[in-house]
C-alpha cells in the first residue's frame, strides 16, 4: 500500500496568495512539540494536576483526624469595684487544653479521602488525554487546510496558464469570446477560493497556538499525513473488553463507591463518641498579689455523646441516613446506564472507522480516474478534439477529488484517535494493538 506523506510550508503559500513582503523563515511545530507545548500551558489541565494534587495530599494526610485538638489562653484581668469603693486589683491566667473525639465514622472518612484522591487522580488522566486527542486532531486538520491551500494554488496557477493562453488564441481569432471569458471567468473565482481558504487557516492556527498555550505568531506546522489502517476485531469483542477500562465508567465506579461509603458513614454516626480531654490552669490564687505564687490545677474528663435524635423516626437525622442509603441505589442505576452508553459509543466509533475506510477507498479511486481523465483531456484540448469547457470540467473534478481524498484522510485519523479516546487507550497503544498498515 501506498504511503501518503505531506509535508507542510504554509508560509510560502500564504504568503505568495497575499503578495506579502518577504518574512524570515518561522519556527518549524511538530505534533511532538505541540503536544509538550499543550500538556505544560493548558490552563484546564494545570487546574487539573492541581487539583489532583491537593486530593493526594488529603488522603496522605488522612491519619491527622486522629490527632487531638490543643489550645491555650494567656489572660490579664482588671478589676475595679465600684459599691462600695475600693482599690482595683489585677490578676492573671493561663491554661492550656487538649481534647480528642474518636468516632466509629473516622475510618470510613479517610477512606472516602482515599477515593476522592483516585477520582481527581482519574479526572487529571482523563483531561490529558482528552488534551491529547484534540491537540493531535486539530493538528493533522491544520496539515490539511494547508494541503488544501497548496491544492487551490495550484489550480488557481493552472487556471491563470489557460487563461493567458485562451486569451492569447482569442486575440488571434483561434478561439470565441466565450471561451475566452469563460476562461477568466475560472480564474478569477479561483482567488477568492484560495483567499478564503487561507484566512480560515489563519484562524484555525490561531486558535491551535491558543489551545497549546502559546502566542501567536510566524509558526511554520511540519509533519506528516500518515494515514494507519485498523484491523479491528468484532464490536462485541472491543465492548467487552475496553468498555469498563473508558473514564466515564471508572469515575461512575468511583461515585459509587463513595456513595456507598457516605451511606455506611452516615449509619455509622449513629453511633456514640467518646472524647477525652484534659485541661491545666494557673494563675494567683483568690486574693493573692498580682506576682504572688501562682497555684495550678489540671482536669481531666471523659465523656460519651449518644446521638438520640438520630434514632428518632422522621427526625432530620434519620432522613438524611435514609436518603444517603437512597442516593447509593440510584448512582449504581447510573452506573448501569453509564455502562450502555459508553458500549454504544464504542459501537459508533468502531463503524465510523469502517464507513471512512470505506471511503478512502474510494476517494482514492476516484482521484486515479479524475486525474487520468484530465490527462486525457488535455491531449485532447491539445489537439482540437476537447472543448475548454470539457477541460475546465475535468480539472474540476480532478480539484474536487484531491480535496475529497485529503479531508477523508484526515477523518480517518480523528476517528482513530476517537476510537482510541472511546476505548480508554493512548493512540500508540491502538496502532500497537490494531495497526494494519500504512496507505
Amino acid at each position: 500500500m501506498k504511503r501518503i506523506a505531506i509535508r507542510i510550508t504554509f508560509f510560502l503559500v500564504f504568503c505568495s496568495v497575499l503578495a506579502a513582503e518577504p518574512v524570515e523563515p518561522p519556527a518549524s511545530l511538530t505534533l511532538e512539540e505541540a503536544l509538550d507545548a499543550a500538556l505544560k500551558n493548558n490552563a484546564d489541565l494545570q487546574k487539573s494536576r492541581l487539583t489532583a494534587h491537593q486530593s493526594l495530599r488529603e488522603k496522605n494526610n488522612g491519619w491527622n483526624k486522629f490527632l487531638p485538638s490543643v489550645s491555650a489562653s494567656l489572660g490579664i484581668t482588671n478589676t475595679q469595684p465600684m459599691q462600695p469603693a475600693g482599690d482595683p486589683t489585677n490578676s492573671w491566667s493561663a491554661g492550656g487544653s487538649i481534647s480528642l473525639q474518636l468516632s466509629a465514622a473516622i475510618p470510613g472518612d479517610i477512606k472516602l479521602l482515599a477515593y476522592k484522591a483516585l477520582a481527581a487522580e482519574e479526572a487529571y488522566d482523563n483531561t490529558r488525554r482528552t488534551l491529547v486527542t484534540e491537540v493531535s486532531t486539530s493538528f493533522y486538520s491544520l496539515l490539511a487546510e494547508n494541503m488544501n491551500l497548496e491544492i487551490l494554488q495550484n489550480d488557481r496557477d493552472l487556471k491563470k496558464q489557460q487563461y493567458e493562453q485562451t486569451n492569447k488564441n482569442y486575440q488571434s481569432g483561434l478561439v470565441s469570446e466565450l471561451e475566452m471569458l469563460n476562461a477568466m471567468y475560472a480564474y478569477q473565482i479561483a482567488g477568492p477560493a484560495l483567499n478564503d481558504a487561507a484566512v480560515k487557516y489563519e484562524q484555525s492556527r490561531a486558535a491551535f497556538l491558543l489551545l497549546i498555550g502559546l502566542d501567536t505568531g510566524a509558526v511554520e506546522f511540519a509533519g506528516l499525513i500518515d494515514v494507519k489502517l485498523l484491523d479491528l476485531p468484532p464490536v462485541g469483542e472491543l465492548i467487552a473488553r475496553y468498555r469498563d477500562n473508558r473514564y466515564d465508567v471508572r469515575a461512575q465506579v468511583l461515585v459509587l463507591e463513595q456513595a456507598k461509603l457516605n451511606a455506611q458513614i452516615g449509619s455509622v454516626n449513629r453511633a456514640p463518641s467518646i472524647t477525652f480531654s484534659e485541661s491545666l490552669s494557673l494563675g494567683p490564687s483568690q486574693n493573692a498579689e498580682f506576682f504572688d505564687d501562682p497555684v495550678s490545677s489540671g482536669k481531666f474528663s471523659l465523656s460519651v455523646s449518644i446521638p438520640i435524635s438520630s434514632w428518632i423516626p422522621c427526625s432530620p437525622q434519620s432522613l438524611s441516613v435514609k436518603t444517603l442509603k437512597e442516593n447509593a441505589v440510584q448512582t449504581e442505576s447510573s452506573l448501569d446506564t453509564v455502562r450502555k452508553n459508553a458500549a454504544q459509543d464504542i459501537q459508533k466509533k468502531a463503524d465510523e472507522i469502517e464507513r471512512i475506510r470505506e471511503n478512502l477507498e474510494s476517494a482514492a479511486l476516484n482521484l486515479r480516474i479524475t486525474s487520468r481523465a484530465y490527462e486525457l483531456s488535455e491531449q485532447g484540448y491539445r489537439g482540437g478534439l476537447v472543448s475548454q469547457t470539457d477541460l475546465q470540467n475535468a480539472n474540476k473534478n480532478m480539484v474536487s477529488a484531491k480535496q475529497t481524498l485529503l479531508n477523508t484522510n484526515t477523518s480517518y485519523l480523528a476517528a482513530v484517535y476517537n476510537l482510541a479516546a472511546a476505548l480508554g487507550l493512548d493512540i500508540a497503544e491502538v496502532y500497537t494493538l490494531y495497526a494494519e498498515g500504512s496507505i
